[in-house]
């Protein structure tokens, strides 16, 4: 039968450590031989990223060609620099079922989520007796049943839309045959294996986060001793019958359920079960929460940067607010005018994230102005799709022309989670808008389809001073005037750098933020104090009104809105919006939705009383939306979630 092995590390990989794994992996498969030598694979593990080399030759020989030294070398070099986990499994193969010249026969099976090897000869209740009673064996010869089982597993999981343990666990019941089932789920980051005939070996050192499986318990024990990440003499090797053993990659905790008597309710990223509970123990911290200071006329905190209260408890934001002053339509008209091509080529560019201002601002665009738009929007990997949805519909009836220009979202992704981690590393409030540094491509985006297309200039649905968020340059230490609604681009020089070297230092003094991150972190600060724009912002012209822009977009166009975001819907094109306003909450005490409702009071648009209540339920916090984003991003959100609640306040 076949060899199925693994090895996982909970920690980072130091590039000294390369050698020592490159070598347990050799050795691994040289011990395996004996089990299978019609072909070999392996998969290698890291930063949610899947990264197999298989072969339909024997493993020993394809463990002494360059090609599979370099691929060992490239991928363990690439661990080493992240900071989570390492993991690897892979198989030597004897052929019972299913032509190893096709490649997807042989293991590990990659699919869209799950990755797996399977050891032993299976048949499904509802398949064995048709097979055995026709005698045809054409098909199971093709086609593996290792790969049949995966491929319905994961259609499973997908169309039950359940946790893969649980899944995997009803799915059992449905086959026949002996199995040893080794497989992961990059959605949920686990490690399963499981057997119900005892060939499958384990152990595991939460100490160490070590955790290494092979079919033979002699196969295992000879791993161990070689292995430089064992020392201790004390091991005790289990043996899986009829059970399932689950690794959590993030926290390494294990978790053994019983095949046959299964009941256990799963909380693997289960954030009702547990991150709730976790949040609202917080008792303390949320008794400081609810006493927190408060002006008198808006509904910001004491936390807020650089706030102060006169007699009256008005903090000095609004006394010194200015109400915004619009240019007007007929300066908005004139513009358009001189621009407005009456031939139905296109005459500007407007940003469409599939949001609420951005949808409403083609709306006035090509209906009200009578301009001939060409949408674009840059879709880096939090583009929520619910916005997609959005932007599509508006497209399809107002017949724009839609121009979507697509990041390497894996990467983009990656680069998030990076920061995420750096971030946790070195928790600083001024440092929380770098971690979506990424998603300021749309700018350079605009700008080039503007020379792409011929067109002079493009449009974005802001300009209001609503969206004035002082406190993202506050928490920096950098006290910035905003009257005036002045756009960052335009801030003195001398401000421009005190930025620039205070984001450098933090930078320098947490080296996790030297990663794949980081010219994305410096193109969002050029992108945002340094190039100069060419946009139009539609809303310094003409005046804001959250209640007409709603109903026009849901009786005209059957605009969807996204609950999981709150009753208040600005930035639901954002995937990151909940994570973010989440650590500003737990953290200061106000998110970016107390900051707006403020404005809103100020200008006039809202009573205070209303205000607080629209923050109550802004600030809920939306664990369907921050399950979405770990899941998007990969990282377990149970572990980031109690971290975060973890860290100290500023109340």
């Amino acid at each position: 039968m076949c060899g199925i092995f693994g090895f996982s590390l909970g920690r980072n990989l130091s590039l000294a450590e390369n050698s020592s794994v490159k070598k347990d992996i050799k050795n691994f498969v040289k011990l395996s031989i004996k089990r299978g030598t019609d072909a070999f694979g392996i998969n290698v593990n890291f930063d949610n990223n899947n990264y197999i080399y298989k072969s339909n030759s024997n493993p020993k020989i394809v463990i002494k060609k360059k090609e599979y030294d370099n691929f060992i070398d490239k991928k363990l070099k690439l661990a080493s620099n992240k900071k989570n986990f390492l993991n690897y499994f892979g198989q030597t193969r004897l052929v019972t079922n299913g032509t190893k010249f096709l490649y997807k026969n042989n293991q590990p099976i990659s699919l869209k989520r799950i990755t797996g090897l399977h050891n032993g000869i299976i048949f499904f209740n509802n398949e064995k007796e048709e097979n055995q009673s026709k005698k045809n064996y054409e098909s199971f010869q093709m086609k593996s049943d290792s790969l049949n089982f995966f491929e319905k597993l994961e259609n499973k999981i997908e169309e039950n839309n359940e946790s893969a343990i649980i899944c995997f666990m009803k799915f059992i019941k449905e086959i026949d045959g002996n199995f040893s089932i080794a497989f992961s789920d990059l959605k949920e980051q686990i490690l399963l294996i499981s057997s119900n005939c005892g060939s499958l070996y384990y152990y595991h050192d939460i100490k160490k986060k070590i955790f290494t499986y092979a079919s033979e318990k002699k196969i295992l024990e000879k791993f161990i001793k070689n292995s430089k990440f064992f020392n201790d003499n004390k091991i005790e090797i289990k043996k899986i019958i009829n059970q399932s053993v689950v690794l959590n990659y993030f926290t390494h905790k294990v978790e053994v359920f019983d095949n046959l008597n299964f009941s256990k309710k799963i909380n693997i990223s289960t954030i009702e079960n547990t991150s709730y509970d976790i949040i609202t123990n917080e008792q303390e911290d949320l008794k400081r929460l609810v006493s927190l200071k408060k002006c008198s006329k808006c509904v910001l905190p004491e936390t807020y940067p650089f706030i102060q209260f006169d007699k009256e408890g008005v903090c000095n934001y609004c006394n010194s607010y200015q109400k915004q002053k619009f240019l007007g339509e007929e300066k908005l008209e004139k513009f358009l005018s001189i621009h407005r091509k009456n031939n139905n080529t296109p005459d500007c560019l407007i940003g469409l994230s599939g949001g609420r201002d951005s949808s409403y601002g083609l709306h006035l665009l090509k209906k009200k102005y009578k301009m001939n738009p060409v949408a674009f929007t840059y879709d880096w990997g939090l583009t929520t799709d619910i916005s997609r949805l959005n932007a599509s519909i508006l497209c399809g009836k107002l017949g724009v022309e839609h121009i979507i220009r697509s990041a390497d979202i894996e990467k983009k992704r990656r680069y998030v989670r990076q920061n995420i981690f750096a971030w946790l590393n070195d928790p600083h409030l001024g440092m929380l808008p770098i971690i979506q540094a990424g998603d300021k491509g749309f700018m350079d985006l605009g700008r080039t389809l503007c020379k792409e297309l011929n067109l002079d200039f493009s449009v974005q649905a802001t300009g209001y001073q609503l969206e004035q968020r002082e406190f993202f340059l506050g928490f920096t230490g950098i006290k910035q005037n905003l009257k005036n609604n002045q756009r960052m681009s335009s801030y003195a020089l001398a401000t421009k750098l005190k930025i620039f070297l205070w984001y450098s230092y933090r930078t320098l003094k947490n080296p996790a933020y030297l990663n794949g991150a980081l010219l994305d972190n410096f193109n969002g600060y050029l992108s945002s104090f340094i190039k100069k724009e060419n946009s139009l912002h539609l809303f310094k012209y003409i005046k804001w009104n959250e209640k007409e822009i709603e109903g026009t977009l849901k009786d005209e166009y059957g605009w969807i809105t996204d609950t999981s975001y709150g009753k208040n819907q600005w930035r639901m094109g954002d995937g990151q919006t909940s994570f973010n306003n989440f650590i500003y909450y737990q953290l200061a005490g106000f998110s970016e939705y107390d900051n707006f409702r403020s404005n809103q009071i100020r200008e006039g648009l809202i009573e205070r009383e209303e205000a607080l209540k629209l923050c109550e339920q802004d600030n809920k916090i939306k664990f369907d939306t921050l399950k979405n984003f770990s899941e998007i991003i990969g990282f377990n959100l149970d572990e980031v979630l109690a971290k975060i609640i973890s860290l100290p306040k500023l109340y």
